[in-house]
């Protein structure tokens, strides 16, 4: 139960946030202001830097002007900026006396990982979009409030630039600076990052978890969601035991300085143990919704993220799922307001925002239209402009116009701009599966050969590699390893257990040829201009294609 402290603590943070959300209300009657504010408030933070000089931000005054003065441009073009950043120079994107707390790292489209600089007033805007987010879900949810709530972080720190500054998970920088009396309705610590392996990771939550009156349980991905449940059954002998002794396992968390530190916050616990063995024997397997009283899940859920949904109720029971909203390494971009809904309004608080329409995407000049002239029912990618030096930055992430709130737009995610695949948020790009298939058959001195690549759906979603060659365990190793090589992300779902190893499956050498000869004929081009994709995005679509089952 809450101390008093906590619920006269609760009630004033509730009135704080209430008044925040009043705010975010009233932004959304009057978007062309706001964003203009957004724009100016973001400009006059970046003029002193180089990059503002280069471009006169000082004389932008509107987004006309934004528009005449920067080009479109993505992170490769502004990466020698941020490689000055990270030597030090403060000075090359942002004001020279801005405080740069980390670099938030993120998967780009080459093999060389993002760092997106992480500022004082990025923070600020990343926690008002989660705090946003989170009033508007506990009100739909009352009898979550005061209770607590499982959701992970990762380390801010897994490695270092040059100068000092670390890179890694901004949620790793929130959980730590984190108010205490909020901290405490967290069933995770902050320590729990250091664990590397993720199933001991996943175990360790649980561990803390398990004892606790969880309310609800919130990540990015809802495989995350299934592991973790899987995992605590898995390992349900050891769980009880941790549980009743109030230990946690020195066989999963083998650092002894680490795990002496996170067992100061365990106590035994013998009759929640008995009570979670009878859970166990009577319904045959230990499952969340078996021993929380749960209120609702918060997880992606749009794009290929919805089919998770089905084995989410599985283990977690049929409750609300509210999507978290399109939310990225370079900052928020929608909240949604409702459950069973991958749309959310756009956060336009949060930066100041351009769409392309999805038929521009790939010309050398697009179009770019304000938050307020946009259509419901057509698609843009989205650009953004925020106080992380990212200045009319291709997010490019797809949205869909899902219609309105006052006079702001409601927007669903579809998926990466391009040609690009993302089954359990690795965001795997064709130039990385490419690249990853020739370094593989350069080190098995192999020599080259046409193939066709997709995602598939099973327990565990895996890439499926369509080749004319004969399958063989080294080549599908040698090739999964590449893709870890070229895309971190890839690489830690992976190593988590949410994407299985890739496979091969020999087809008919005929079959590529059969492809090309439809897609030439369907997309109307000459021979000149096709060039055969070797990533297909959509599940399963390398089958269907290839009549592989043919």
């Amino acid at each position: 139960m809450p101390t008093l402290f906590e619920r006269i603590a609760a009630k004033f943070a509730y009135w704080h946030a209430n008044r925040v959300y009043a705010r975010f209300l009233d932004s959304l009657r009057h978007v062309d202001a706001v964003q203009n504010n957004v724009l100016q408030s973001v400009l006059s933070r970046l003029a002193g830097s180089d990059y503002g000089r280069e471009h006169d931000f000082g004389a932008v005054r509107s987004p006309s002007d934004l528009k005449h003065a920067v080009p479109l441009v993505t992170y490769e073009d502004l990466r020698p900026y941020i490689d000055r950043l990270c030597a030090g120079e403060t000075s090359a994107l942002l004001a020279p006396d801005e405080h740069l707390h980390m670099f938030a790292t993120s998967s780009g489209t080459t093999a060389k990982q993002k760092l997106i600089p992480v500022t004082s007033e990025f923070v600020r805007q990343y926690r008002r979009g989660w705090n946003t987010f989170g009033l508007k879900v506990l009100s739909d949810h009352p009898r979550a409030i005061l209770r607590a709530i499982l959701q992970g972080s990762g380390r801010h720190d897994e490695s270092y630039t040059p100068s000092g500054v670390p890179c890694g998970a901004i949620t790793g920088l929130l959980a730590r600076t984190q108010k205490g009396i909020v901290r405490r309705f967290y069933v995770g610590k902050p320590e729990i990052a250091h664990i590397s392996d993720a199933h001991a990771k996943y175990y360790t939550l649980m561990r803390f978890g398990i004892i606790r009156d969880v309310a609800f349980a919130i990540t990015a991905n809802p495989a995350t969601l299934i592991r973790m449940a899987q995992t605590a059954d898995e390992e349900s002998e050891r769980l009880l035991r941790d549980v009743r002794d109030g230990t946690l396992s020195s066989e999963l968390v083998a650092d002894t300085t680490l795990r002496r530190r996170l067992e100061t916050y365990l106590k035994p616990a013998p009759d929640r143990a008995r009570k979670l063995e009878r859970l166990r024997s009577g319904n045959g397997a230990l499952r969340p919704r078996d021993y929380w009283q749960l209120e609702f899940l918060a997880c992606w859920t749009a794009g290929s993220m919805g089919h998770y949904l089905g084995r989410l109720a599985d283990w977690w029971g049929s409750l609300p799922v509210r999507d978290i909203g399109l939310l990225a390494s370079e900052g928020r971009v929608t909240i949604p307001l409702e459950d069973g809904t991958p749309a959310g309004v756009l956060d336009t608080q949060a930066a100041f925002f351009e769409f392309i329409p999805s038929e521009q995407w790939d010309r050398p000049a697009p179009e770019t239209f304000a938050a307020s002239e946009l259509e419901v029912g057509r698609d843009y990618t989205v650009v953004l402009t925020n106080a992380a030096g990212l200045v009319r930055y291709r997010l490019d992430d797809v949205v869909r116009v899902r219609g309105w709130v006052e006079r702001t737009p409601l927007l669903e995610f579809l998926h990466r701009a391009g040609r690009v695949a993302s089954v359990a948020g690795e965001k795997l790009t064709e130039h990385q599966v490419v690249e990853a298939v020739r370094i593989a058959i350069a080190r098995l001195g192999l020599p080259e050969f046409d193939f066709v690549m997709a995602p598939h759906w099973q327990d565990t979603p895996f890439y499926q590699l369509s080749c004319p060659r004969p399958s063989t365990d080294e080549l599908a190793k040698a090739i999964d390893q590449a893709l870890g090589e070229q895309n971190d992300e890839y690489r830690s779902r992976r190593n988590s257990s949410r994407l299985g190893a890739l496979q091969i499956k020999q087809v008919r050498p005929e079959a590529l040829s059969e492809l090309d000869r439809r897609l030439l004929t369907a997309r109307g081009s000459s021979t000149e201009q096709y060039k055969r994709p070797c990533l297909l995005t959509e599940p399963g679509m390398d089958d269907r294609m290839l009549d592989i089952d043919r």
